[in-house]
């Protein structure tokens, strides 16, 4: 016997959706007022919260059924669902009001809710990989399918707009419904006429032969149709849920692929030849290999990409070193950190480090305390410009204010006046979370040539950070990325042309292995390796190169292939900045892969250029050479000890002036013929030698010419015109001192041969010379000169009469000669009393 239970309304999940979007559109404009509060979820994020949450429902739905059909565990995906949809209920319970939100506890929320998704789905993908390896084509049936796909998710919506109709509907039945109840309870007779007029459910009823003929059945489940007896119209396939449908009794017609939903690719077991129309969208694809129908893209089951032209893009971030690589105290690489900006690893957004402001920037004053690298434009003026930065705010003065700005600047790195704009907020005297602050579609003025970001506190004392900075060239800010634009991650990329701002690989080789025996190493003619050594490399039959430049140091290295002995001549080249190091040595055996450094004791010469200390030359062979304009050994060399070495044909080393004037000329032909001449005054130590002929004593002290052995030196020269002439005569310096015989050197002076003369070299101006004269001429002496008055010079050589002993010998002649005179003089008085005795007689 028949029997109807209650009437049922059934509102779908699509349906609930409709209304709850409906209600929350109504009343989204109420929480504008929230939208940059990070602690709040405002009206319309909820809003835009409640269609996604909706979303994710009806994708966890799907995924589960799927998942059951195919045997892969879910308990992880349910655990995480569970505790985000407790989360999201509470949040979403009233979309017309704003409410406080742990970002944290959402972001780890949603996190294992995607990480569990993304597990599942992967399950899927290779339970769906190995279904679709039983199809004749597989990529042509998850094209149509996924076509179909889409356009049933469609419908699906445009069902969902209908559910309020029904529902508004069902109330109207209900009452029919109840009647329809109370017939059907007695029961039917046969060939009875019961009219339903209402939504019933017929539960363990057999219904041999019917015939429904005006009518239509709107929601009704059957077991099997026979199809002979279905002669006009047609069945709506939106509205038919079929079990299993015999394809082979589909002989005409058309079977439209927006009325297929096919579970699995393997419930389809006919060969559907090939998809040629139609599209792909929002599904995973999963395939031995890929191609472009004319071959210009195709990736094998390896992985390869094989393209005629491969163009990445995306959007790159403008700070330079935004996540503060290398930061320390109050330095940080490619920043200018002032005014009591730091570098803080303690304080990160999203484990990215911030720049610190921790201080009092006095009462209405503005301090700028970091300012990031200045970018190049390259002449992207007049384009927009948008930037973002994560801000934290530790405890501020209420008055006090923070600033986020973009900034262009000019060719001189100074800021354009009306080339920049700013984000200001006011500071908070209570701990604040991170915040989210943008600058956005700022256009750059025609005179830019750099742009930057600027942190600047103002008017207060205060505690604040900056974090993940960003500049894009876009209308809108983006999300943080570090400053390493677009990355491409592959094993093998083979193409003509490869557009994209970094490629991050293990090492970068150019060309192939170099076929050389010497290659023991098996090096490439270039490498990049993931440190930044650039390498070359080359060999020939007489020597290995190999250049290698990193970070702040170029360095070139030679090794010969050939040696009579263990030691093998080997050069290196190292220019580090701040000095060029030349090394010649040697190396202990054949060194092909240049392992071994010309250093230490392997080290024969080094030559080094510095600009902190200049050119150092060391070894036996390391020279400066000047050649001048000639190669013909004209010139001169310095050595490594300073010395100057004239070449063969050297003849002058000079020193001139700006003008051209010699200051010094110093010969340095090997005849000698060249003198060494000083055109300027010359000081050596206290004397002074001036062009004027003058020798000074600087001091006004006593000029001495000694011996290097002790004494005073013989001085040889012309006229000598003085004031006064004084001989050393101190007793304390003499010995065997005796009172002199001056009647002996009397007689010696008047045995003298004096002689009036000139000298072969003077002219008919010289006056006449009286002297005595030093016979070097004549063996047997022509003129009388006692050997006591000549002088010899240190070889014995007669050199002339030593004036000293003659004017001595002289004065002792006078002394003997005034003896002579006081005795006449005595003798003569004598003789004039005699006479005046004399005369006295005579006249008396």
């Amino acid at each position: 016997m028949a029997e109807s239970n209650a009437t049922q309304v059934i509102l779908t999940d699509d349906g609930i959706k409709i209304i709850n979007a409906q209600n929350t559109a109504d009343n989204a404009a109420s929480g504008v007022a929230n939208l940059n509060d990070p602690n709040l979820m405002s009206v319309i994020e909820k809003q835009t919260q409640a269609s996604q949450y909706a979303g994710l429902t009806s994708q966890y739905n799907v995924i589960l059924a799927r998942a059951k059909d195919a045997s892969i565990s879910t308990t992880a995906l349910t655990t995480a669902y569970t505790n985000l949809s407790a989360f999201m209920k509470a949040i979403l319970t009233d979309t017309t009001k704003a409410s406080d939100v742990n970002r944290d506890t959402y972001k780890s929320l949603t996190g294992a809710y995607n990480t569990a998704l993304s597990n599942v789905q992967n399950a899927l993908n290779d339970s769906f990989n190995t279904d679709i390896d039983n199809m004749q084509s597989s990529v042509s049936v998850a094209s149509q399918a996924a076509s179909s796909a889409a356009i049933v998710a469609s419908q699906a919506t445009s069902t969902g707009n209908n559910a309020s109709q029904v529902a508004s509907q069902a109330a109207s039945a209900a009452n029919q419904a109840s009647a329809d109840y109370t017939a059907l309870s007695a029961g039917v007779e046969d060939g009875s006429v019961v009219h339903i007029t209402t939504k019933t459910v017929i539960d363990a009823a057999v219904i041999g032969t019917a015939e429904i003929a005006g009518a239509a059945i709107t929601d009704a489940k059957m077991g099997n149709i026979s199809a002979n007896h279905i002669i006009t119209g047609s069945i709506d396939a939106s509205k038919v849920t079929v079990a299993k449908l015999d394809a082979g009794n589909i002989t005409t017609g058309t079977l439209s692929t927006d009325r297929l939903n096919v579970g699995k690719l393997s419930a389809l077991s006919a060969n559907l030849g090939d998809v040629t129309t139609g599209s792909l969208k929002g599904v995973d694809i999963v395939a031995n290999t890929f191609s472009t129908p004319n071959g210009s893209f195709t990736t094998d089951a390896n992985g390869n990409v094989v393209a005629s032209n491969l163009t990445i893009r995306g959007v790159t971030n403008l700070v330079y070193n935004a996540s503060l690589l290398g930061g320390s105290g109050t330095n940080i690489p490619g920043w200018g950190i002032s005014n009591n900006g730091y570098y803080s690893s303690y304080t990160l957004h999203d484990g990215v480090p911030s720049i610190g402001f921790n201080a009092s920037t006095g009462s209405g004053v503005w301090n700028i305390f970091a300012q990031s690298k200045l970018y190049p434009l390259n002449g992207l003026t007049g384009q927009p410009y948008s930037a973002s930065v994560w801000f934290i705010d530790d405890g501020s003065e209420a008055a006090m204010k923070y600033q986020f700005t973009l900034a262009f600047f000019d060719a001189n790195g100074n800021r354009l006046a009306s080339g920049y704009a700013g984000n200001t907020w006011n500071g908070n005297p209570t701990s604040q979370g991170w915040a989210y602050k943008t600058i956005n579609n700022i256009i750059s003025p025609s005179t830019a040539v750099y742009v930057a970001i600027q942190y600047w506190a103002y008017n207060g004392t205060g505690h604040a950070l900056f974090s993940s900075p960003m500049i894009t060239q876009t209308a809108q800010s983006t999300g943080y990325q570090p400053d390493t634009g677009n990355v491409v991650s592959a094993g093998e990329i083979d193409g003509s042309v490869i557009n994209g701002s970094t490629i991050n690989g293990t090492t970068f080789n150019a060309g192939d292995i170099i076929s050389s025996t010497y290659n023991t190493s098996r090096f490439y003619p270039t490498t990049i390796t993931p440190a930044g050594l650039v390498a070359t490399t080359g060999f020939n039959s007489m020597d290995g190169l190999r250049t290698e430049m990193s970070a702040g140091s170029f360095v070139t290295k030679y090794r010969a292939v050939h040696s009579s002995s263990n030691q093998y001549e080997a050069y290196d080249g190292v220019f580090s900045g701040d000095e060029l190091a030349l090394n010649s040595g040697f190396t202990n055996g054949i060194d092909m892969g240049f392992q071994q450094s010309v250093s230490g004791n392997q080290l024969t010469g080094q030559v080094v250029l510095s600009p902190l200390n200049g050119i150092h030359l060391w070894g036996s062979t390391q020279s400066i050479h000047f050649s001048g304009l000639q190669m013909n050994g004209t010139g001169i060399t310095m050595n490594s000890y300073g010395n100057i070495l004239a070449d063969q044909g050297s003849t002058w080393w000079r020193v001139v002036d700006f003008s051209g004037k010699e200051i010094a000329n110093f010969g340095t032909d090997v005849a000698g013929s060249n003198a060494i001449k000083f055109n300027r005054e010359l000081d050596i130590g206290n004397f002074h030698i001036n062009t004027g002929h003058t020798f000074t004593s600087w001091d006004k002290g006593a000029i001495h010419f000694a011996k290097g052995g002790g004494g005073a030196a013989d001085i040889y020269a012309g006229a000598v015109n003085y004031t006064s002439l004084v001989k050393s005569s101190l007793l304390s310096v003499k010995r065997d001192v005796q009172k002199a015989d001056t009647a002996y050197w009397a007689q010696l002076v008047n045995s003298i041969d004096l002689a009036t003369y000139q000298y072969k070299s003077d002219d008919n101006t010289s006056h006449l010379r009286l002297s005595s004269i030093v016979d070097d001429v004549n063996v047997t002496k022509q003129w009388q000169l006692p050997d006591v008055f000549i002088s010899r010079d240190e070889n014995g050589k007669l050199s002339g009469v030593d004036d000293s002993v003659l004017l001595n010998a002289t004065l002792a002649t006078v002394q003997e000669q005034q003896k002579q005179i006081d005795q006449l003089n005595g003798h003569n008085m004598e003789l004039e009393a005699r006479l005046n005795k004399l005369e006295t007689k005579l006249n008396g």
